[in-house]
């Protein structure tokens, strides 16, 4: 029962920061109106891959300060981050495989949105769907897959949906259409198709072998740097840093004692220093290049072993080919019943080696030219090392150059410093050798964690291949569970439950007295349909139903339907001179405080972020921000940590 929380969400720009934590179980966020409340909601839908850009005309504040956004997630026990821009490249996002304060140390995975649907997917352990439908203005059809976003409509209403008949998108008819094969996706109800399965199954198994060799060809990396120890490299980066905080301290201590000094330095000493400089400089570049070359070689080799094992087996195709004899056969006219010899196998013999020996041919070239390829990386490599080996030579001789003019210099601690300098340059080049190792490191624990996921969807592909037809026994167990608990939610929101109130087993859509929840027109009413549908679907999680549910809910905005003032009731006097019965008082208060109650229980198991003006008092505890409207929002200045950092 896979599940997702958000643990927060990093606003940034290059001189603004800001970051919204949320809580485990309930995370209330109330405040203004125009305070930027409900705009959280949407920078997280944004951020797992929401096709409506951000109105930065309309979101001026976030226009100005921010352009890039944040979300830090777990997943079953592994934290992720997602990182999308706000002003330029807004289809692509980038997936981290660590916390929002890791980021440093990994690199990223750039992704369009329907590659992001695929691995969220994956992550929440859940089948890819695909249906059937025609094209627009055309008798043609086409596959379109349900995804991750379609089950997203389920976890997140913003306020023009709740307690209206855009409930799920219901306005929106390519989104509508979806809505039932999205409840079955979550609830384990598709009958999947055979042909289908068994396409995902060929995929993921390809995926698992082309992600092995990407292993392969990064641990040959890390070996021929000699950093395949992952704890080593991470001492070795903790005792550069530590030095290179030394070394900057020993030049802090020597400019302020210097202050002083006159600084005389002639034109020689600046030439050697910038000669120096630039010889550094053109040394991690060309052992950059180097890596690069290094890395290529090792890829190609890996091509070159696949390419002469296929030849091997064309080889042996061969050999079984020349010794297969394959008996004469007659075949007899029907007309004149005369036998006509037939030797068709001799033709289709020779076509079938020299079919082969064409193979074997365009693998021997191949092989010949990933060999070049090879020869002409290392020729280069070998150029290369030249270069390196001559600049070390000149840096030493400049450098002894320097040491015998600073003897004469007025001004040794400008020699000093630059000496300082020279080091601290080295150690951070060398830190940044330490820190690309590291961060191989954590791309093959990446490479292993999707293989280990493959491997799981392996698994539970075949395990779909043998169950081709959904349980009637099950999905009879599923409703009777989620229509007991929508009728036990709807009679806590003072609603008579006891007719023909249910979610129908075929659309999939709640009902209250026989009537859908696109049919009734009361805002209340809808609210509370809604409210019961969507915590009935979260409480079946927790007893191993909604498997493909993420298993949180966003909502936006739940007062606007219902009253939230609580007034004291009407004595039994003043009732009977009013002559009002009980069921004519307004409930809208106590149902208000009811759906907060449901929503703290629910919590226990489940996270729940919520968007409202001024929730009620027994949910203080659970207010994390109050934002006001103005400088005092979401996008606050005074809120900087970049100032607060400084």
């Amino acid at each position: 029962m896979s599940r997702m929380i958000f643990n927060k969400l990093v606003l940034q720009g290059v001189t603004y920061k800001r970051t919204i934590k949320f809580n485990k179980d309930l995370t209330i966020i109330s405040g203004d109106k125009t305070s930027g409340k409900s705009l959280i909601l949407s920078l997280i839908d944004y951020c797992l891959g929401k096709s409506k850009k951000i109105d930065l005309k309309v979101q001026k504040e976030l226009s100005e300060n921010c352009d890039q956004i944040f979300l830090e997630l777990t997943i079953d026990n592994e934290t992720l981050t997602i990182k999308r821009l706000l002003k330029e490249k807004q289809n692509k996002m980038s997936v981290y495989f660590c916390a929002f304060d890791e980021l440093d140390g990994y690199t990223q995975k750039t992704v369009d949105k329907d590659e992001l649907m695929q691995f969220l997917m994956r992550k929440l352990n859940i089948n890819e769907y695909k249906l059937v439908k025609h094209q627009k203005h055309s008798t043609m059809q086409e596959l379109e897959t349900v995804s991750f976003r379609d089950i997203f409509r389920y976890v997140y209403i913003h306020q023009h949906e709740l307690g209206t008949h855009d409930f799920l998108s219901n306005k929106t008819t390519y989104k509508r259409y979806k809505n039932p094969h999205a409840f079955k996706l979550m609830f384990d109800l598709i009958e999947p198709d055979k042909d289908n399965l068994k396409q995902q199954l060929v995929n993921a198994k390809n995926k698992i072998e082309q992600a092995n060799k990407e292993v392969v060809g990064l641990k040959s990396y890390l070996r021929d740097k000699d950093a395949e120890d992952y704890t080593v490299l991470w001492n070795k980066q903790g005792e550069y840093i530590a030095d290179i905080d030394q070394r900057k301290k020993e030049k802090a201590s020597i400019i302020q004692n210097s202050k002083s000094n006159k600084n005389n330095e002639n034109e020689m000493y600046v030439a050697l220093k910038k000669e120096l400089t630039e010889i550094a400089n053109q040394m991690s570049e060309f052992e950059r290049q180097r890596n690069d070359y290094l890395l290529s070689v090792n890829s190609k080799k890996l091509l070159k072993q696949e390419y002469k094992y296929e030849r091997a087996e064309t080889d042996a195709t061969l050999e079984i080919n020349y010794k297969l004899i394959i008996p004469e056969q007659n075949i007899e006219c029907p007309l004149c019943n005369s036998t006509v010899p037939h030797r068709s196998h001799d033709q289709q013999g020779v076509s079938s080696i020299n079919t082969l020996n064409k193979i074997k041919n365009d693998l021997t070239s191949k092989i010949k030219l990933v060999t070049s390829m090879i020869e002409n990386d290392n020729s280069i490599i070998d150029q290369l090392n030249t270069k390196i080996l001559r600049l070390k030579k000149k840096q030493k001789i400049l450098n002894n150059a320097v040491a015998e003019f600073t003897k004469e210099t007025e001004v040794p601690f400008l020699s000093q410093i630059d000496s300082i300098n020279s080091i601290v340059n080295k150690l951070s080049r060398e830190q940044e050798i330490i820190k690309e190792c590291l961060r191989i490191h954590h791309k093959v624990v990446e490479k292993e964690k999707l293989i280990a996921e493959l491997e799981a969807e392996v698994k539970r592909l075949e395990g779909e291949l043998e169950k081709l037809k959904v349980s009637e026994t099950y999905k009879k167990v599923v409703f009777d569970y989620l229509n007991k608990q929508y009728k036990s939610y709807m009679s806590r929101f003072k609603y008579d439950s006891s007719f023909e109130t249910y979610i129908d087993s075929d659309t999939y859509i709640p009902y209250y007295l026989g009537s859908s929840v696109y049919d009734h027109e009361s805002g209340g009413l809808l609210l509370c349909m809604q409210l019961s549908y969507l915590s009935a679907i979260l409480s079946s999680k927790s007893e191993a139903y909604a498997s493909g549910h993420p298993g949180i809910l966003m909502l936006d905005s739940l007062s606007k339907y219902l009253g939230t003032l609580k007034k004291q009731g009407p004595t039994e006097e003043s009732i009977e001179k009013i002559d009002v019965s009980e069921k004519d008082l307004i409930h809208d208060p106590e149902v208000y405080e009811e759906i907060y109650k449901i929503i703290i229980e629910l919590s226990a198991n489940h996270q729940i972020i919520i968007v409202e003006n001024t929730p009620p008092s027994l949910v203080d505890s659970y207010t994390k921000y109050t934002f006001l409207s103005g400088e005092r929002g979401l996008v606050n200045l005074s809120a900087n940590e970049y100032i607060e950092l400084n």
